[in-house]
């Protein structure tokens, strides 16, 4: 049951009251202690009269429905707040069914409970409460009893397989509606109702269609009185359906089931289809040859050993699934047909079908690779070009360069090759290229030589020294070249995985 309450108020003009002022002038003529506990009265007065000034108000409930509904009508009702003063009021208003509330709202004309709200079966006594304002009391309304009845409902079933062979699966589904309301809670499925012996078959929860679904399997050929029973709840009556006549004919048709598979050996990730083929007995029940010109019905289970894989429904006598998701290893898969009401269950044998690891092809032979063929650098300068390494099955260990020219380098970093050289520059000591301490060792051995053998080595040490000074190793300075210029041809080296490539480069040398 549904609500429709609402709020109207009424306005009046407003009425304002003033005081003569004596107070005022009797504090002019009053010693000030006087004054003082005059004005402590005239506010004790004033807070207390403060206090009671607020108006009478009153909230009249009027429900527009009839007293007795059922269970799913609406209620209509209004309620209508009245100041004592005349003047506007605000707050609020809430209703109350018994001691529970249920809506709350804002005082302005129109105000409405949202739609949905529904009272169970049994007697309600609403009440409207106003929450008062600032100048304005809070006021409760008189009370309306409504009487709300249980809602009657009807009941009907049905069949998914009529006829139907001995040993046939069946769902029986029951629809149950209510006048006003949604019915909820159970339905008993009974079969034999028109014999006098209904046997309960099961039972099953309506749901938010107000629909129970119950599947079986007859076991018995003959006419089976079908009924339907909906028990009812707190809000809604009981019903019961018509009979439905199933009718069970016969045996059910032996089928086989084949399974077959588009590949026995696959590798991890590759798809395996698996089909399954359902096909009925020739010497099917009379019952059965209804359906023998459409094949089987139901649906196929396919399995690798406990393992479910999934379900498909039969169509044209077939079934096909399809995964890619098998693991590595050997796999023993069947599939099982379900029958249905005209065909019994089959099982077909096992298939197996190997998943082996995915190799990944053997990587190819290393390849170094260099951004340049020929690098052009000024003596003193330096000169860099993208270096890689690709294929083979480890990462570089290791880069390394040959055939330099003297005071150069090579360095390797973030895949770049660089070569350093050096420029020109002075020793930086007046020390003779030569050995300056043999030629001191050689003085030393003047001393011990006999003075009439000293003349002549010392000729021969003066000529010694003369050719030194003619090859830039005497007493002055000297000069370092450093890189020389030229054209020289550089190789650069990488191990990967034990594996040696090389790629040469050309290196050119200016003054």
């Amino acid at each position: 049951m549904g609500s429709s309450l609402g709020i109207a108020r009424e306005f009046y003009p407003l009425r304002l009251f003033f005081g003569t002022g004596r107070a005022d002038k009797e504090l002019v003529m009053m010693t000030m202690r006087e004054r003082i506990y005059k004005v402590a009265a005239l506010l004790l007065v004033s807070s207390s009269a403060g206090a009671a000034t607020k108006a009478a108000s009153t909230v009249t409930l009027a429900v527009k429905t009839p007293s007795a509904l059922i269970y799913g009508q609406e209620i209509d009702g209004v309620a209508q707040v009245t100041a004592g003063d005349g003047a506007q009021v605000s707050g609020t208003v809430t209703f109350y069914d018994g001691g529970a509330s249920f809506c709350v709202l804002t005082l302005a004309n129109g105000s409405s409970c949202p739609e949905g709200t529904v009272f169970s079966a049994g007697t309600h006594a609403f009440a409207a409460v106003y929450s008062g304002d600032g100048t304005h009391a809070r006021a409760t309304s008189n009370e309306v009893t409504v009487a709300v009845a249980k809602d009657t409902t009807t009941a009907a079933v049905a069949s998914s397989a009529n006829p139907m062979a001995v040993g046939g699966g069946v769902v029986y589904t029951a629809q149950v509606a209510g006048a006003h309301g949604r019915p909820t809670g159970m339905v008993r499925f009974l079969d034999g109702a028109e014999t006098g012996r209904a046997r309960e078959m099961g039972e099953a929860p309506l749901d938010a269609n107000g629909q129970a679904a119950l599947a079986a399997v007859m076991l018995t050929a003959g006419d089976h009185a079908i009924t339907a029973v909906y028990a009812g709840d707190g809000n809604s009556e009981g019903s019961s359906s018509t009979v439905l006549h199933e009718t069970v004919t016969g045996l059910l048709a032996a089928t086989t089931t084949v399974l077959g598979v588009n590949a026995g050996a696959v590798s991890a990730g590759q798809s395996v289809v698996l089909t399954a083929k359902v096909e009925m007995a020739a010497n099917a029940a009379a019952g059965s040859q209804a359906i023998a010109s459409t094949g089987p019905g139901g649906t196929v289970g396919f399995s690798d050993g406990k393992t479910v894989l999934g379900s498909v429904r039969v169509s044209d006598g077939v079934a096909a699934w399809s995964m890619s998701t098998l693991g590595v290893g050997s796999h023993s898969l069947v599939a099982a047909y379900q029958g249905d009401a005209w065909t019994a269950a089959s099982l077909s044998a096992p298939v197996n079908v190997e998943v082996t690891q995915v190799v990944a092809p053997p990587a190819g032979p290393p390849v170094l690779t260099l951004g340049a063929g020929t690098v052009t650098v000024a003596a003193g300068d330096w000169v860099q070009m993208p270096v890689a390494v690709s294929g083979g099955s480890a990462k570089t260990v290791g880069l390394s360069c040959s055939g330099l020219p003297a005071e150069a380098a090579c360095s390797f970093d973030a895949g770049m090759l660089k070569i350093t050289t050096s420029a020109p520059r002075d020793c930086g000591s007046l020390v003779p290229y030569g050995d300056a301490s043999a030629k001191g060792a050689v003085l030393l051995m003047l001393l011990f030589v006999p003075r009439r053998k000293m003349a002549r080595l010392l000729g021969i040490l003066c000529a010694v020294l003369a050719m030194g000074a003619m090859t830039g190793c005497g007493t002055g300075g000297c000069t370092d070249l450093g890189t020389r210029p030229g054209t020289y041809t550089v190789t650069v080296s990488g191990s990967v995985g034990g594996a040696v490539v090389s790629q040469k480069v050309k290196l050119v040398v200016t003054p």
